[in-house]
């Protein structure tokens, strides 16, 4: 249990699926991130979102691009989402006072990604884990990614879904290595990167 002092504790009251583990990783990483943006594809209500803003706060205050269109989806795992979670996004926001480096985008991931133009040096991708959907965010977010980028995705360990496929498909096409496993994330960087 984390001590009351620690400002990532607080983070466990907001619903979502990524762990204690996985909300220290994200804010590590945000916090080495020194120049650019941080890209977060996938939202829901602001757990990670929270974490990433953090990690950047703590370190140069980068801003952190929230991408997701919050409207009515069913996940693979049969979670529901939609425009209630934009709402409660914007509650925790406000509540934690992160809105300096928050830029929440209600778009699809592939509509923004051709014309981006600041380099993507942490990007985490927690939106539409079907193979399909994987492989689209990464496909347009890759040649959007600074030379020594990192990217997290969550939900990475369950070869029935596609994150796993997608990982396995990038490392083997080579440019990105495996740098850490935190919970059921992973993380490759492409060059040096910020790492694990």
């Amino acid at each position: 249990m984390p001590l009351p002092s620690d400002p990532l504790g607080e983070l466990a009251a907001i619903e979502g699926s990524v762990s204690e583990a996985e909300i220290r990783h994200l804010h590590r990483l945000a916090a080495q991130v020194k120049d650019g943006c941080i890209v977060e594809i996938g939202c829901f209500r602001g757990r990670s979102t929270a974490a990433l803003a953090m990690g950047s706060l703590a370190g140069a205050g980068v801003p952190v691009y929230c991408i997701d269109p919050q409207e009515e989806f069913v996940g693979i795992y049969g979670g529901k989402f939609g425009p209630e979670d934009r709402g409660k996004f914007f509650e925790v926001m406000l509540r934690l006072r992160l809105y300096p480096v928050i830029r929440l985008v209600n778009l699809s991931s592939e509509w923004l990604s051709e014309a981006w133009p600041i380099p993507v040096r942490l990007l985490w991708i927690d939106g539409d884990h079907r193979h399909e959907g994987v492989r689209r965010d990464i496909d347009c977010w890759l040649p959007k990614l600074h030379h020594d980028a990192t990217i997290v995705f969550d939900d990475a360990l369950d070869p029935g879904i596609g994150p796993y496929h997608v990982i396995e498909e990038l490392v083997a096409a080579g440019g990105l290595t495996r740098a850490a496993v935190v919970g059921k994330t992973a993380t490759l960087i492409k060059g040096g990167g910020c790492g694990a």
